[in-house]
């Protein structure tokens, strides 16, 4: 491998209007280097070297969306990284931006990552030891280095990761497609330097209109309508490309490709993972956590480090959804325990210089108490499980009280949609916890709720529900919300899942199983995951759950038919009867916790 190195600094400045010189900056020199691939392949890579006299250890980050933005503007501040005695390397994958190539997501970043490793390792300003951070896309390259086998990659920090599966919230969810996601991730933040890539300005031309004819149909919804997935669209082709992954079966090895759910194993290195309570990955990083503390403990191998805020997949303030959590949730603050980039270097110091972490091995943000608390594990050890019954008087009780059903139409021309939650969309869904009212004043939504607490019940693991259910039809979504809902009557959305009838005996990780044929008029259990929070219901407020049919533009909505593989099926309304009761105990499953660690 080699590189093409040109020299690109200008002299350090400093502020005007003061006697005292300031620090110089940090970074000694930035180049502009040429990383060669194995198969000659070269990638824009900008270094950012420390002053003094190497070599150093270094720190990389190879993502799709022009890193030369991450100077400025990125989740961490990369001049401190250097100042901290970091080589700091940032790299377009394959076919972005400044480098050559053909972007074939996902796929492509195992051997690119072996040779990007390699070749930094290698340089002389490098000690040999590689250290990887970054978030999503980021965060992918960081485990898919490691699968192939990067020997010098000493330490990753994912950040909001989907590395885990394909199929539990990146392209799926429940075994529903997350059509809303790949759509504004493809059009959105892939497409349009890929256009611009094209060479003949005919062919540029068209895809051009191709990518306005999908963003007329994100506008209009006709994107998002029931059946639209095996719609013959007009779109620019990396969105043909994610709609072309949502329409593979769940067993697709597409779906592996980049993905750690096979090979845990593999990531054999210290991990620091860092989540949003409202990503739209949280499921992924913290099922990576739990395997990799398993392993830990099983092995004795390095304990992965967790941290978790208030935070969604582009919204690491600490407010968002009109809810603000307080300075202290922010990541420039942390609450008093340095901002994300010094959690970073202390972080790196520890794994790459065999310095002292002082670290917990788990800080999570608890919600509602508007705190961080820190933790030897999540969930803690001292966790019970709390059921709380769907009841007579569309109440939630600690026993099943009285028993009934509740019914509703799941109508795929009038969908339920989105509002709030772990999303990953466009404007104007925000994700976050925002207020249900409107949407549960649907006919097609139905609730239950606790009187108001007499006490505070903190909620801090996993979260799932449990729904009895009869459909007219073949096939039924189940989207469940778990909501707080304060004394003023605002109902806001904390954890939310959906479960597709025809995927309930398919493994959501790894898509083993069969999808079969809901039947009509009998009724179904559906467990619907809801992956997990930390989250204080405070005194005077009431529990809540809302179930529904649908959430759109978030998840494909359902044609209510079962549709086999290949075939496809016209859209029919359907009716929901979701029965309660000791002899049909659907239930809300929390992990609580009896005092709220300090």
């Amino acid at each position: 491998m080699s590189d093409d190195t040109r020299p690109d600094r200008e002299p350090a400045r400093f502020r005007r209007g003061d006697p005292a010189r300031e620090a110089p900056d940090p970074v000694a020199e930035r180049r502009e280097v040429t990383c060669a691939l194995r198969d000659g392949t070269r990638l824009r890579t900008v270094l950012l070297v420390p002053h003094g006299t190497g070599p150093w250890p270094a720190l990389l980050t190879r993502h799709p969306y022009d890193v030369t933005r991450d100077e400025h503007d990125g989740m961490l501040d990369v001049g401190r990284l250097v100042a901290a005695g970091y080589l700091v390397a940032l790299q377009d994958v394959r076919g972005r931006f400044g480098s050559e190539g053909v972007f074939d997501p996902c796929a492509q970043e195992v051997a690119d990552g072996v040779d990007a490793v390699a070749w930094l390792a290698a340089r002389p300003e490098c000690t040999g030891a590689v250290g990887m951070w970054g978030a999503s896309y980021a965060s992918e390259t960081q485990f898919s280095a490691r699968l192939g086998g990067a020997s010098a990659l000493r330490a990753i920090a994912p950040a909001l990761t989907p590395a885990m599966s394909a199929l539990d919230g990146f392209r799926f969810r429940g075994g529903v497609p997350e059509i809303g996601s790949t759509l504004a991730w493809s059009h959105y933040a892939i497409a349009p330097d890929l256009i611009t890539r094209i060479d003949s300005a005919c062919e540029r031309e068209a895809e051009q209109k191709r990518w306005e004819a999908t963003e007329r149909a994100i506008a209009t919804r006709e994107a998002f309508r029931a059946g639209a997935l095996h719609a013959d669209a007009d779109a620019e082709a990396i969105v043909v490309w994610g709609l072309d992954r949502l329409r593979e079966p769940l067993e697709s090895a597409h779906h592996r490709a980049g993905k750690i759910v096979d090979r845990i194993d593999a990531i054999d290195i210290p991990v620091f993972l860092i989540g949003g309570w409202f990503d739209v990955f949280l499921g992924s990083t913290l099922e990576i956590h739990r395997r990799l503390l398993h392993r830990a403990k099983d092995t004795g191998g390095p304990v992965p480090y967790l941290l978790v805020g208030p935070w969604s997949h582009d919204n690491m303030s600490g407010r968002m959804a009109g809810v603000d959590f307080g300075s202290g949730a922010s990541a420039d603050d942390l609450g008093g325990r340095g901002d994300l980039t010094e959690q970073h270097v202390r972080w790196f110091d520890a794994a790459l210089r065999a310095g002292a972490a002082d670290m917990p091995p788990v800080r999570v943000f608890l919600m509602g108490s508007n705190r961080w608390i820190e933790l030897d594990e999540f969930p803690p050890r001292d966790t019970r499980m709390l059921e709380l019954y769907l009841s007579t008087g569309e109440s939630l009780a600690a026993e099943p009280a009285g028993s009934g059903e509740r019914r509703l139409t799941s109508d795929p021309a009038a969908p339920v949609p989105t509002c709030g939650g772990a999303v990953l969309l466009f404007a104007p869904f925000e994700a976050g916890p925002a207020d249900q009212a409107a949407i549960e004043s649907r006919q097609d939504v139905v609730s239950w709720r606790t009187v108001p607490l007499a006490e505070e019940l903190t909620v801090m693991g996993t979260v799932r529900a449990v729904v009895h259910l009869a459909t007219t039809g073949t096939d039924a979504d189940v989207v469940v919300r778990l909501c707080d809902e304060h004394p003023d009557g605002r109902s806001l959305v904390i954890a939310d899942g959906v479960q597709r009838g025809s995927a309930r005996f398919v493994d959501p990780i790894t898509g083993h199983g069969d999808r079969r044929p809901v039947e009509p008029d009998q009724e179904q259990e559906f467990v619907v995951d809801l992956w997990s929070t930390a989250h204080t219901f405070l005194p005077g407020h009431r529990v809540r759950v809302d179930i529904a049919p649908s959430s759109s533009p978030r998840w494909d909505v359902g044609c209510n038919v079962f549709e086999p593989a290949g075939v496809i099926t016209e859209p029919t309304a359907a009716e929901y009867t979701i029965r309660y009761g000791a002899a049909h105990p659907s239930r809300l499953v929390l992990q609580v916790v009896m005092t709220a660690p300090r």
